[in-house]
């Protein structure tokens, strides 16, 4: 292994050297060797530049990522050596001052004593946890400021620039969902919030995931195929020679404008005895498919939105990976604005929201929640998540949890014959804008299935407690999985128990295989993070969790890990997909086709199961 630094120097109002502040990782497996001296007093040993980064190397440096990211990148869940140093030993000094105040268990200091009478050194470990995003290295002396270096923390679990957009944009979107519930109380009571953003660092996120192949680009492909227009009527006066149809509105104008009349020459005779008059020209009514409507007026300026903020990102992002995907956003939006139907759509002078056009025909629905997402994020407060917010940072392990939790509503919905709404699931307080997600035996939500010509009903709960109860036992310790089914079947009550674990293991693809000797064992290990063909992998420890939640929890058939990864594997007792423990890769960002699937086969086969009591070939 190779030991990375990040060496900052330390100089006080005069530039006079006071100190330095290392930060070191002894887990980089690569073999890249440098020493490079930048400008802004850093030294960087063994450190990769790269203009994208991964999710593997501990610290990495990207001079081109843009600002929405900070250039000096480290990874969660993984271990640093920090070392401070100074001649000053007279003074006080705060040792990563902005990491400590927000969570004081990132850092921690040795108790032993380091350092002599003309030297004062703090060293100690740095540990990020499941927090991600932007952060500094600072050191503070006597109260103020020596230096502040920015940070990017990045996951290790996703990838940080998509998957983690694309969580965040589902959270979002079924935050957003309860606006359009019409039982929902917050529904037609949304006003637009006009609060000045805190900052920019999402944005670029959002890009990515908005233009993904089957989100805006495919909905402004159907838009411009299909927009809606309305029916308009209006009135132009025309020569009595051009008149193509009469009616009562005509006859009725053509008497109330008797200085427009004429004796028709060509029937003299007559008229001089009828007296018959005919008019120079009528008032004709023409009926018109109009597009210049509230709602494209919308379209329209949700596109020059992006636009905008495209350019506000341009101007500030340098050469490198951000910047190219930025000039081909621009590219797109511009292509978009091109089209000819825009030409005859004027500027928008209000936002539609009570629109049902807006709010419910496919196309304009999803322009709409991207605008929402844009534009609130999370500013519906939503207590759990808003929690996990501080600053830049971000607590991915809840909100994968969350995320996780809306995934298995989504199967159980798509099986159910009755569906599952917003105020199901959310506590709602209208008076703040606050909602929460129901917890423990409150949160039940009840799924009637009909399965193999059955009536079947499942039940949903989140963060339900197995005690030593009557209703929901445990015949040891309290438990509390993330997420339990329970399948009735006749008087029978059988549970089913999921847990998020935002944490993975990087192995060997046979890691898992019948180990036939304790010296294969130990070459396995040897080898584990020397082989380049890694997957990602559940934790045995979880697996070891699973078999707690199964054995102790009364009426358990099973308990399941849910993970960011690649594998998924169950264990079974005997040859029925019941009893088993085991674990589901669940990616945001992923095709979620094949995972719903794998979910939607496994519950449809217990049930399979607990119906007929039959021999099943596990299929996972």
């Amino acid at each position: 292994m190779i030991e990375q630094k990040v060496i900052i120097s330390l100089t006080d109002e005069n530039s006079s050297q006071i100190g330095t502040l290392t930060v070191s990782s002894l887990n980089y497996q690569g073999d890249y060797k440098s020493k490079i001296k930048l400008p802004n007093s850093l030294t960087l040993e063994n450190i990769p530049v790269v203009d994208e980064p991964d999710n593997l190397t501990p610290i990495q440096y990207c001079p081109d990522i843009g600002t929405n990211f900070a250039e000096l990148m480290f990874l969660e869940e993984t271990e640093y050596q920090i070392l401070f140093e100074s001649n000053d030993v007279d003074e006080s000094y705060d040792v990563l001052y902005s990491l400590t105040r927000i969570n004081n268990n990132y850092f921690k200091p040795f108790r032993l004593k380091l350092g002599d009478k003309k030297t004062y050194k703090i060293a100690g470990m740095l540990n990020f946890r499941s927090y991600v995003g932007k952060s500094f290295l600072d050191i503070r002396k006597n109260g103020i400021n020596l230096t502040e270096i920015p940070i990017e923390v990045r996951s290790k679990k996703i990838d940080y620039l998509k998957q983690y957009s694309a969580m965040i944009a589902d959270l979002s979107q079924h935050a957003l969902g309860l606006i359009f519930e019409v039982n929902s109380p917050l529904y037609q009571e949304f006003e637009l919030d006009h609060r000045q953003k805190e900052t920019y660092y999402e944005d670029f996120m959002f890009l990515e995931y908005l233009f993904r192949e089957d989100n805006l680009p495919s909905i402004f492909e159907y838009l411009s195929k299909n927009l809606h227009c309305q029916l308009k009527n209006h009135t132009e006066t025309v020569p009595i020679s051009f008149a193509s149809n009469v009616n009562q509105n005509t006859l009725k104008n053509i008497i109330s404008k008797p200085n427009k009349l004429f004796k028709s020459q060509s029937s003299l005779e007559i008229a001089n005895k009828l007296n018959e008059h005919l008019p120079y020209e009528i008032d004709q009514t023409k009926h018109e498919d109009v597009i210049d409507i509230p709602e494209n007026r919308f379209f329209k300026y949700f596109l020059e939105l992006i636009q905008e903020l495209i350019e506000k990102l341009l101007k500030t992002s340098k050469q490198g990976y951000i910047q190219d995907k930025l000039s081909y956003f621009r590219d797109e939006v511009e292509y978009y604005l091109s089209n000819k139907f825009f030409n005859h759509i004027s500027t928008m002078d209000y936002v539609p929201f009570n629109s049902q056009i807006l709010q419910k025909k496919e196309g304009y629905r999803e322009i709409f929640q991207y605008f929402l997402m844009l534009e609130f994020s999370f500013r519906l407060s939503w207590d759990e998540v808003n929690s996990h917010f501080r600053g830049f940072e971000k607590k991915l392990s809840e909100l994968y949890e969350y995320w996780c939790y809306f995934k298995i509503l989504r199967v159980l919905n798509g099986l159910s014959i009755n569906k599952i709404n917003f105020e199901s699931v959310f506590k709602i307080n209208k008076d703040n804008w606050s909602i929460s997600i129901k917890k423990g035996k409150y949160s039940a939500k009840k799924f009637k299935l009909n399965l193999y010509d059955h009536d079947i009903e499942i039940k949903l709960f989140f963060n339900l407690r197995f005690s030593d109860e009557p209703q929901y036992r445990s015949y040891s310790l309290p438990f509390k999985p993330d997420y339990t089914l329970l399948v009735k079947i006749d008087d029978d009550i059988n549970y089913i128990h999921f847990d998020a674990k935002y944490r993975s293991e990087l192995e060997l693809n046979d890691v898992h295989d019948t180990i036939e000797s304790e010296n294969d064992f130990d070459e396995k290990i040897k080898n584990r993070d020397s082989n380049e063909e890694k997957d990602r992998v559940f934790k045995d420890a979880d697996i070891y969790k699973m078999h707690t939640y199964k054995d102790s929890i009364l009426k358990s058939k099973g308990a399941y890990v849910l993970y960011p990864g690649d594998i998924t594997k169950q264990f079974f007792e005997s040859d029925t997909i019941i009893p088993s423990v085991g674990a589901f890769a669940l990616n945001p960002g992923h095709e979620s086709i094949e995972e719903d699937n794998n979910l939607e086969i496994f519950i449809k086969e217990i049930i399979k199961v607990l119906l007929y009591n039959q021999e099943l070939s596990p299929q996972f």
